[in-house]
């Protein structure tokens, strides 16, 4: 993160992993990284407004490999605006927007992934509260609408969790 006036700030967020199937499907296997920008802008005091975008790249094990005709590499395009609003001293709440699309790069003529476009629509309520200040309990809501260009994958999920955050 880099403060770029009084309220603005640039972040580059960068990651790399991997994803690992059971052995049936070990040609799933994914080694991904992803890069981007993110931008936050201070409105008000206690209020924040986020806006980010990420590219992601994913490269299978079994890419390009006509026996498994199961490619799931990937291109993936994320876009988010929110905002973060301090409630208290220790209370906050942030609300997301996403979107991500994501393009399969299969070029197998019987994989299903072949040509194969998915979109995803996700809004994300968050209240955090503060332990200390580097430390936060959080409670989440997250819904997502996916759509693809095979009709029976299309699927709307709710996801509620509890977790912890710590900041070094």
């Amino acid at each position: 993160m880099q403060r770029l006036a009084d309220a603005w700030t640039l972040g580059l967020i960068g990651r790399y992993g991997l994803r690992l199937y059971n052995e049936a499907f070990a040609e799933r296997n994914t080694h991904f990284w992803t890069g981007g920008p993110q931008v936050h802008y201070q409105l008000l005091s206690n209020v924040i407004l986020n806006l980010g975008y990420l590219y992601e790249r994913g490269l299978a094990d079994g890419r390009g490999n006509p026996t498994f005709d199961d490619d799931v590499s990937y291109r993936s395009y994320s876009i988010s605006f929110g905002t973060d609003v301090r409630l208290t001293p220790v209370l906050s709440v942030s609300l997301i927007y996403l979107y991500q699309r994501k393009d399969f790069t299969s070029d197998l003529i019987g994989d299903t992934h072949n040509g194969r476009r998915d979109q995803s629509h996700q809004g994300i309520a968050e209240l955090k509260y503060s332990i200390t200040s580097c430390s936060n309990l959080i409670l989440a809501v997250q819904r997502t609408q996916r759509t693809s260009t095979n009709a029976l994958r299309d699927f709307n999920d709710t996801i509620t969790s509890l977790g912890g955050q710590i900041t070094f």
